[in-house]
């Protein structure tokens, strides 16, 4: 097998919206299956919409105790970020 010289990816960065229960929202940026928003408190979270083996994940504020789920579309990219009940 032959190598190549690295070549330096300019990432696609999108905004798709955090909806919370209390029915505010939020903008995050997400690129491929990853996102960072801010939590409902103000905190900075990250989180993906994928793991590996298919299992699924969630972020959890480590200042105020919500959850969060990255909803992910059918090729697994990030397209929603979705407060979940604790």
């Amino acid at each position: 097998m032959g190598s190549r010289t690295p070549f330096d990816h300019r990432l696609k960065i999108k905004t798709i919206p955090v909806k919370f229960i209390t029915g505010g929202t939020a903008a995050a940026s997400a690129e491929g299956n990853n996102a960072a928003w801010p939590c409902a408190c103000g905190t900075l979270l990250v989180g993906r919409c994928y793991f590996q083996f298919g299992d699924t994940c969630y972020t959890q504020c480590d200042s105020c105790g919500r959850k969060y789920r990255v909803a992910g579309d059918e090729s697994k990219r990030a397209e929603a970020v979705n407060e979940v009940a604790a």
